[in-house]
């Protein structure tokens, strides 16, 4: 997954537009990544990808950085 499409798939599940996603984008950083956009967000991302992503991973993937360098590295299916 391209860091474009992570920044595509971010901004869908926020419901904001694209142009306001950047790599230093975090969780609480906006109001609309609240806990509840974070575990759609990661549900959204393991569709995407066909992974598991557990909860420990879940709290590491907190910023758009962070998501963008696991969605680029290669992962074997759930």
């Amino acid at each position: 997954m391209s860091p474009s499409e992570v920044r595509a798939l971010v901004a869908e599940v926020l419901g904001i537009d694209p142009t306001e996603v950047s790599d230093a984008l975090a969780f609480g950083e906006r109001p609309e990544w609240d806990s509840l956009n974070h575990v759609n967000l990661m549900l959204a991302l393991e569709e995407r990808l066909g992974v598991e992503i557990g909860a420990e991973q879940m709290v590491e993937l907190a910023s758009v950085s962070a998501i963008e360098q696991f969605a680029g590295a290669p992962h074997t299916e759930a």
